[in-house]
């Protein structure tokens, strides 16, 4: 049957390299299979994993999970909206919450928070461990403009040429993966960035006191993930089943927890990586950010000598960890264990976040546009009614492919009305991510103080927003 069907569909695509054939859901149809009368349409790739639409699993009583969403100001789309109903009619699922910044996804909704009794890795999504991390960068020079600090950043988008091993385990990571030497320390593409900040207004003045947020001074935020890693999990467990479900009793429970514990770890590795190195860029040899003339080459590892012992070398990591100074770092991309009420009673559930940030963690930067403030959030009210979870930032407004961000030269698109630059060689993706692509983020904090979940503490201006230095091949 698989042959028949591969015969077929080659003849009329006109595509010899059709390979693999799938059923709706996602189970793949094997050598020798009998396809049931039922099954009226299938999919082929060319080798290709899966991409369809998920299997729908619901519950044998009927019953569906309870679907809110936070927003009033906001926009949200109702394919979105669409989207979390469906995930509502999951098998175990008794809760699923739309924050503000809630947008369609390719299969599911980004910007939400997820409750049920069993794992979904597809509600995870690919970028397991994605996050966003705050970094100070100290006084700002008054002579210091965006143009010249965006001239510092070099070699960012090559592989670290330092030891990933020893940086690893830092972080307790012994196993090795074939991302580490190409990715660990790299921003990556789509909506992740390393941006520069000044500190535009600060609402509360005690509450940043304790987190060391000053008036003229500088900080970097860095919003990646695991850069391939958990996409690689995420393909391995859905090779049969395009959205499995994996409770206690299911063989690869513990397996996957553990892969997918790495890659949040790794995801934090990354991060931190980054900011050792966009330190590196921003310094330079003069140590300084005010120091004047040109732009140096980047000095990723001033206080690391390579020659020295393996012992000498994982010190000087360490120091370099250290003095990274981090201020904040959010998981939005994850499922973890969680307490829940349900009918009633309080139950241990799992609670998967797809661009959402914890509320039970202390506080939360809320990143706008390139073009557009960030916030530094104050949750409230920790609760069920949120989910634990707060809106991870802006929320995309518009698709990537959407014709409206294609109108004006692009040449124009490395500046911002807010006076920011912006480092992004590559045209597709500094349309596709351009400020207008996004919701205003004001919206979106105004429905979370509005809801009583979170209020806004400071907030930050882009001064420089790094996406990709790499050439451009002609």
């Amino acid at each position: 049957m698989k042959e028949h069907i591969l015969t077929h569909a080659r003849n009329k695509f006109h595509n010899k390299y059709l390979c693999k054939v799938f059923l709706w859901g996602g189970e793949e149809v094997l050598d020798g299979d009998i396809l049931s009368e039922k099954e009226e349409e299938v999919l082929v790739s060319k080798g290709e994993a899966y991409i369809g639409p998920p299997k729908t699993r619901t519950r044998q009583n009927g019953v569906i999970g309870q679907v809110t969403v936070l927003a009033n100001e906001s926009f949200v789309h109702e394919d979105a909206i669409k989207q979390l109903n469906a995930v509502a009619e999951l098998e175990g699922v008794h809760a699923a919450v739309g924050m503000p910044d809630l947008h369609k996804g390719d299969r599911f909704p980004i910007g939400c928070a997820i409750v049920s009794d069993g794992i979904y890795p597809a509600l995870i999504g690919s970028d397991i461990g994605c996050g966003i991390s705050l970094y100070p960068l100290g006084p700002k020079p008054s002579h210091l403009t965006p143009e010249k600090l965006a001239s510092r950043l070099k070699r960012l988008d090559e592989p670290w040429d330092g030891d990933v091993k020893a940086w690893l385990k830092l972080y307790d990571i012994e196993s090795e993966t074939e991302f580490d030497a190409s990715s660990l320390g790299t921003v990556g593409a789509g909506n992740h960035f390393a941006e520069v900040l000044s500190v535009e207004t600060i609402v509360d003045a005690e509450a940043c006191e304790s987190l060391g947020i000053e008036e003229d001074n500088l900080y970097l935020l860095v919003h990646t993930g695991s850069r391939g890693l958990g996409a690689s999990i995420l393909r391995h467990y859905t090779r049969s089943d395009g959205n499995p479900y994996i409770t206690s009793t299911h063989p690869e429970y513990r397996n996957y927890l553990e892969k997918h514990d790495h890659a949040v770890v790794w995801a934090k590795a990354n991060r931190d990586l980054l900011a050792h190195r966009f330190k590196g860029c921003v310094f330079g040899s003069r140590g300084s950010l005010g120091a004047t003339g040109d732009a140096d080459e980047p000095v990723e590892d001033t206080d690391i000598d390579n020659t020295e012992t393996e012992a000498a070398a994982a010190e000087g990591y360490a120091e370099a960890k250290e003095d990274l100074q981090k201020i904040l770092d959010v998981t939005h991309n994850s499922v973890s264990p969680s307490g829940f009420q349900v009918d009633g009673e309080s139950r241990e559930v799992w609670l998967h976040r797809k661009g959402a940030a914890p509320s039970d963690q202390g506080f939360v930067p809320c990143p706008g546009s390139r073009g557009d403030f960030s916030w530094i959030l104050q949750p409230l009210r920790n609760g069920e009614r949120n989910a634990h979870s707060l809106a991870h930032g802006a929320g995309r407004l518009h698709p990537r492919n959407a014709p409206n961000l294609r109108r004006g030269p692009i040449s124009q698109l490395t500046t911002t009305s807010m006076g920011s630059y912006v480092v992004c060689t590559d045209p597709d993706l500094l349309v596709q991510e351009r400020p207008e692509a996004y919701k205003s983020v004001q919206a979106v904090v105004d429905d979370m103080e509005e809801f009583g979940i979170a209020e806004g503490v400071a907030t930050l201006r882009p001064f420089v927003t790094f996406k990709t230095g790499a050439e451009r091949r002609k």
